[in-house]
């Protein structure tokens, strides 16, 4: 029923980090799975911005 996603998050990197320690606390919780984290990705350019990918998948159901 659930399926693995793949997300890209474009943020600053402290932000980044922080998006990779939730889903990590989330996983500690069983609300998901994580496959796979990849490393930080700057932008081109001129941009402060860095991209990170993350494969997941969600364990929990809707309420209902």
């Amino acid at each position: 029923m659930n399926e693995i996603n793949d997300i890209r998050f474009t943020a600053t990197p402290k932000d980044l980090q922080r998006w990779e320690w939730f889903f990590k606390e989330m996983e500690k919780r069983d609300l998901l799975i994580i496959y796979e984290i990849s490393k930080l990705y700057p932008n081109r350019g001129d941009s402060k911005l860095s991209r990170q990918y993350f494969k997941i998948k969600l364990n929990a159901e809707p309420r209902e």
